[in-house]
């Protein structure tokens, strides 16, 4: 199967600043205030990028035990960061979720699986620590849109990369993998050089490759505009995971295209953010 490769047709950071400029919500649309803590540190051991390492948490002002979701940023792993994807939490953290928005290193920096174990590293934190902000560290889903969406399905269908810091796919309560990509292809980001990829390589890279028994609920969304083969890939995933007896639901989003499907959710109207909220609240 050929990869979707949601992930290489990012270079739209500039409309992402612009979402992010217009965040918060408009007031009539907020349910809470939303309290920020930026900047915060999720690994600090060897080889520590001092700005990647790093995650900002939006915290419904005034609650405790609520749900919490960490979302990863897409941009073909080669650029992006936190701080364009604010709307993201204030969205989420404004309906009640208490939401960490990370960022990870990125390709050339580092490449596979360096991207997949800072999410690792950022969820071992938000689970050590987010009960101290309010959250459940019971209830933590992990979301992602493109390249990010390709992490955090790693992340769930593979559960080497928490076991590496201490944790255990039983502490994720779902995974919101958003225009991602399941099958890993040799021209990804993730990779470098122009030798060629090993297939072995690029095996262990593909999400859909470590579904087997069961792992946490899935959340595949996509849009009806999104790249090329986003909903094949989708699809092949979702039955893969049911397969193998995982909750797994998909949805084709309609008249969304790549960056519209994480845009789109600052209306509350969106059915990408209905899906998204439905899901968390039902498991």
């Amino acid at each position: 199967m050929k990869s979707c490769r949601a992930f290489d047709i990012v270079p739209v950071l500039a409309a992402v600043s612009v979402l992010a400029a217009l965040s918060p919500l408009r007031a009539a649309e907020k349910e809470t205030a939303v309290d920020v803590r930026t900047n915060i540190t999720y690994y600090s051991g060897e080889g520590a990028d001092k700005y990647r390492h790093r995650l900002d948490l939006y915290l419904p002002k005034g609650q405790r035990d609520v749900p919490v979701m960490m979302f990863v940023h897409g941009g073909g792993f080669t650029v992006g960061i936190k701080d364009q994807y604010g709307f993201m939490g204030q969205v989420f953290a404004a309906r009640g979720i208490a939401t960490a928005v990370i960022s990870y290193r990125l390709s050339p920096k580092t490449t596979y699986p360096g991207h997949v174990q800072d999410v690792a590293r950022a969820f071992a934190w938000v689970h050590a620590h987010i009960a101290e902000y309010g959250g459940r560290p019971d209830k933590i889903f992990v979301a992602g849109h493109s390249a990010g969406a390709t992490l955090i399905a790693l992340l769930g269908a593979d559960p080497a990369y928490l076991k590496d810091v201490g944790e255990s796919l039983d502490h994720v309560a779902g995974v919101i993998p958003i225009s991602g990509s399941f099958t890993a292809s040799a021209r990804s980001g993730m990779f470098q050089g122009s030798m060629p990829i090993d297939p072995e390589v690029l095996r262990n890279a593909s999400a859909i490759a470590h579904v087997a028994g069961q792992h946490p609920p899935f959340l595949i969304l996509y849009g009806d505009r999104d790249a090329p083969r986003t909903g094949e890939d989708a699809s092949q995933m979702t039955k893969a995971l049911k397969a193998a007896g995982t909750p797994a639901d998909v949805h084709e989003i309609a008249d969304h295209a790549h960056m519209d499907m994480v845009t789109g959710m600052t209306s509350p109207d969106d059915a990408g953010l209905r899906f998204v909220l439905e899901f968390i609240r039902r498991n």
